[in-house]
């Protein structure tokens, strides 16, 4: 069969993308991240005997018509969209243009269409089939079987009957099974993210799943569950290599949830990159909990530029609540850690959760100030449906938002918090921006790190990207 894959036109400001986001947010520009699921899934259509065609209207600046006039001139018989909760309302009536355009079958996937599988079907007559969880691997065994899904296990689906829930299925154990992403129907070159340093750059996977159980945190909760799969060293460095033969791959991001976990794991990974000498850096998420000296030492060596680490609140008690199994003192010695190896930590927080109160923002942005890590992240809490934190929102009838279309981050926060109005979060983030960035301390710490044109261009680019992050927030 013939399946098209799609990222329709994102409604609203700014630019927004579907895939790959723990975080579902518009951003003020086109730094989007590598859709490297719908890569996935590609490959394994692929590899089911299918043929793949892609748009993504976001990243080719296409209209509703121009979209619908390219899915028309591809004729597929398969659609298949990765839905989100900021933009099902839009998703909905995109979905129905193209099923109305095409006459093709429509099949959906992401965190939203997972949590209310039943109910987007009911919503949506355009839709046919929801996979839920991690659909890559169950995209091309759908496909196949269309004429009958009754056996096709994780998925719920449309028949004359009426709506048949298949449950929940399993994940895929040994992931060195799974076909490298497909990144030519899927075009690498398209996506970047702000703080790359070299080109070509790319996001790869090397496991799924991440141990750890934060309340807000959307991914293990609603895709790829809470127990760790890991890809073998050698499947890994297997990709690597194909990507610098094929591509001249420069800089790769490692897009774990959590890439710090197994110690012993990292350091064989750094340890065969280094041998390899593939002349790359890299970049990856972290917890401060896991990293020691000789790990990080190793990841140094192998060309490991920076970490993301989830600080999330300067509030004990907010993290505490949030069941982040972090406490302050660790956070701190743990970006000390890292920036002491040479590594740019960046720290990720977060404003708008049920505990916080106008004395834990101050904390917060202070705790951030002073930890100073390399970059940071500001974000505001959106409590996606299938998380605890929405199950704990809706019990305690914390719920602000009127529609799911303001879970995007730019209407403040989309549940009560101890003592602020909505209103007085609503520009917190480009508050936190400005008053993190613009510190003389940080000035001066960043042009102490200037030691190349790479570093210098990519400094140069990522203020660029935070005066129009600020912009929209403001």
């Amino acid at each position: 069969m013939k399946v098209l894959i799609i990222n329709p036109p994102w409604p609203g400001k700014g630019y927004g993308t579907r895939s790959q986001n723990r975080i579902i947010k518009h951003r003020s520009d086109k730094y989007l991240q590598y859709p490297i699921f719908l890569a996935y899934s590609a490959a394994q259509l692929q590899a089911g005997g299918h043929t793949v065609a892609y748009i993504d209207s976001v990243i080719q600046d296409l209209d509703m018509p121009a979209t619908l006039e390219n899915a028309h001139r591809i004729n597929p018989d398969v659609i298949f969209m990765e839905t989100t909760t900021p933009s099902i309302i839009s998703d909905y009536d995109s979905l129905e243009q193209l099923k109305a355009a095409t006459g093709a079958r429509i099949l959906v996937g992401g965190p939203h269409a997972t949590y209310f599988h039943t109910q987007v079907l009911e919503e949506c007559p355009a839709i046919d089939v929801v996979i839920r969880h991690e659909f890559d691997t169950k995209i091309a065994t759908v496909v196949s079987h269309l004429d009958d899904l009754s056996g096709v296990a994780g998925i719920t689906y449309r028949d004359d009957a009426g709506i048949v829930d298949n449950g929940d299925g399993e994940y895929t154990r040994d992931l060195d099974t799974v076909p490298f992403p497909d990144r030519e129907t899927i075009p690498w070159h398209w996506y970047l993210e702000a703080w790359y340093s070299r080109r070509p750059f790319m996001n790869m996977m090397t496991a799924r799943g991440c141990p750890y159980h934060c309340a807000f945190c959307l991914w293990p909760q609603s895709m790829y569950g809470h127990k760790q799969r890991f890809r073998s060293v050698e499947n890994v460095i297997a990709e690597l290599k194909q990507l610098v033969a094929r591509y001249g791959l420069r800089e790769v991001n490692i897009d774990d949830g959590t890439f710090t976990t197994n110690k012993k794991r990292v350091v064989d990974f750094c340890e065969r990159l280094s041998l390899e000498r593939l002349d790359l850096i890299w970049t990856c998420n972290g917890r401060v909990d896991n990293l020691d000296d000789e790990m990080l030492s190793a990841m140094k060596a192998s060309g490991c530029k920076m970490i993301r680490l989830g600080v999330e609140s300067g509030s004990q008690t907010v993290l505490d609540k949030i069941h982040k199994g972090l406490t302050l003192k660790q956070i701190e010695d743990g970006v000390k850690r890292v920036k002491k190896h040479g590594i740019q930590a960046l720290g990720g927080f977060m404003f708008g959760f049920p505990y916080d109160s106008r004395e834990s923002v101050e904390q917060t942005i202070a705790f951030a100030k002073r930890l100073s890590p390399d970059q940071v992240q500001f974000s505001i809490n959106m409590c996606y449906p299938g998380t605890s934190l929405y199950e704990y929102a809706v019990k305690e009838d914390l719920l602000l938002a009127r529609d799911f279309s303001e879970f995007d981050m730019t209407h403040g926060p989309v549940v009560k918090t101890m003592d602020m109005e909505r209103e007085e979060l609503e520009h917190i983030l480009a508050r936190a921006y400005r008053e993190f960035y613009f510190r003389p301390q940080f000035i001066l710490q960043t042009l102490q790190h200037l030691k190349d044109m790479d570093e210098l261009r990519r400094t140069f680019r990522s203020l660029l990207s935070l005066l129009k992050t600020i912009k929209l927030h403001r």
